[in-house]
């Protein structure tokens, strides 16, 4: 073959084609048609009567398979041309003569993104033997790229035309996605995420990211898409390889796949064996390299002998699930026992916790008035009058609570300042509570009344004979998750007669309503510690408490 020629028309006048070309040689392409010089004055005649812009193009006459896709443009279609050996492509307007090439422009883009002629009017040229000047857009060569060199009338934009360009020589299929349609649940999985498809693939290819393992049961997906990034200007071909009891065939899927996706049916790997997707740019350019593969295996589904076994041993399996379940059943009520006895137990607890509240409250009462009856008794009126202030105060805070098991640390603290602040009045002696910063004491709940029957053992059996030169420290602090509270006081709680520490009737319930505590709250213990030498000190611990 000579010089190849493909030319498209839009519509207008008649081209000049007798003037054009020469030689029984060559010849006009127009939707995949080749047509020898006899047929061009039939075309000339009839179908042409009425073009005026017809492009033509020059490429190696030794180039093959050189056609691409036919690329839209609105509601135009391009040719592509794939140019494999890198060599020049002449592109020329017949139709644009002396009088009408002012009506032209054209201009060449460069991969789909870059103008890099911009709109410029076309210059005439006379070659090939042609009797008039035509248009001519240039000689172009961009090795590796694509250009798109489109022409336009700029009085009638229906009157355009264009031709892609592309030297690229890498026809590899780009692969998008890999998506099966599981008929168990109607799931549409993507196995190229190896996320996704753990159930159907362990192993990829690390070079081209497919599959090297894919297995599934006969019978258990609709089929499967693979699809494609963006091929414009060529197409592929896909074919399935079938190895099948040592038996190989090969079935064509799809001869020239112009959209962006394939899909393998089930009716194409319905019989158990190896499988083989193989899909390869239209024409087998670039060979096995420029290929990509998808093996997969479909596996024979579990064998249907199976459920006769299962039928077989139904009375069996039913006997069990009896046994089983009446074994749960047993089991369960054994622990709702368990749980109702444990809730009886809880709600007793609960209830003698009460009681100890009940009966602090009044012991508390009760040495109050007796400190306002010391007063009275010394005559110390504003003294008494002051302390009433105070313990009516004081009382109110107790009886507003009074209903409550748990306080939150600052009202608690509250209540131990006020009380504190009462017996000094009385017996003269220093007080400070310090708060660990990092505790949170408005948001922090005690059991209520915790510490008041330790700061009162203090003061009664610990300072109250210092007057002036009692001292007594309380620090909270904070423990990971506990809460560690510590009385220390400079008296000494120790009983003349047995050398023993004191123990009041407060600390005695106190003691009886931590140990009631302990029983509520078994997943956070509280623990009372008392030391002596060398100043009273007593330290309470609520154990994972925040």
């Amino acid at each position: 073959m000579g010089n190849v020629f493909k030319a498209q028309a839009q519509q207008g006048d008649e081209p000049p084609f007798g003037h054009v070309v020469q030689g029984d040689n060559i010849g006009f392409l127009d939707d995949q048609l080749w047509f020898g010089q006899k047929e061009i004055q039939k075309y000339k005649d009839n179908r042409f009567a009425k073009k005026t812009l017809f492009l033509a193009v020059k490429l190696n006459p030794n180039l093959k398979y050189f056609f691409g896709n036919r690329v839209y443009s609105i509601s135009k279609q391009y040719q592509s041309y794939i140019i494999a050996d890198s060599t020049d492509a002449e592109l020329m307007a017949l139709g644009i003569t002396k009088e009408n090439v002012n009506d032209y422009r054209y201009h060449v883009v460069e991969n789909d993104s870059v103008e890099v002629v911009p709109w410029t009017k076309p210059r005439l040229e006379k070659k090939y033997g042609a009797k008039y000047p035509y248009g001519f857009m240039g000689k172009f060569n961009r090795p590796g790229k694509q250009l798109l060199v489109e022409v336009v009338n700029i009085h009638d934009y229906n009157i355009r035309d264009g031709v892609i360009f592309d030297w690229r020589v890498n026809f590899k299929p780009q692969v998008g996605g890999i998506f099966i349609g599981v008929k168990k649940t109607g799931e549409r999985i993507d196995i190229t995420n190896s996320k996704a498809g753990k159930g159907y693939v362990k192993k990829f290819d690390p070079k081209t990211g497919m599959p090297l393992d894919l297995k599934f049961f006969a019978d258990s997906l609709y089929g499967f898409d693979v699809t494609f990034m963006h091929h414009e200007t060529y197409a592929y071909a896909a074919y399935l390889v079938k190895e099948i009891g040592g038996k190989k065939d090969t079935t064509l899927i799809n001869d020239k796949i112009l959209d962006n996706y394939i899909t393998v049916t089930p009716d194409m790997f319905k019989s158990p064996g190896r499988y083989k997707v193989i899909i390869w740019s239209f024409g087998k350019r670039g060979g096995d390299s420029q290929s990509i593969k998808i093996p997969f295996e479909v596996l024979t589904p579990p064998d249907k002998k199976a459920a006769i076994t299962i039928k077989q041993a139904l009375p069996y399996i039913i006997a069990t699930l009896t046994g089983v379940v009446l074994l749960f059943g047993g089991y369960y009520r054994r622990n709702q026992v368990k749980l109702l006895r444990a809730a009886q137990e809880k709600q007793t607890a609960g209830l003698k916790l009460q009681s100890i509240r009940a009966q602090l409250n009044p012991h508390f009462m009760f040495n109050a008035l007796t400190s306002i009856q010391n007063l009275v008794n010394k005559n110390d009126i504003a003294g008494a009058n002051h302390y009433l202030s105070k313990f009516a105060e004081l009382t109110r805070q107790v009886l507003d609570t009074g209903n409550e098991e748990l306080l939150s640390l600052e009202q608690e603290i509250n209540i131990l300042d006020d009380y504190l602040q009462m017996e000094q009045l009385r017996f003269g002696f220093e007080f400070k509570i310090t708060v660990d910063s990092t505790i949170n004491s408005a948001n922090a709940e005690i059991p209520a009344m915790l510490l008041q029957p330790f700061a009162e053992n203090a003061v009664k059996h610990g300072v109250a004979i210092l007057k002036e030169n009692g001292k007594i420290d309380i620090a909270i602090t904070r423990q990971e998750k506990d809460l560690l509270f510590c009385i220390t006081d400079n008296g000494k709680w120790i009983d003349k007669s047995n050398d023993e520490v004191v123990s009041g009737y407060g600390l005695k319930l106190s003691e009886e309503r931590i140990a009631l505590l302990n029983q509520l709250y078994k997943g956070q213990p509280v623990t009372l510690t008392i030391t002596k030498q060398p100043v009273t000190v007593v330290c309470i611990r609520l154990s994972n408490w925040i």
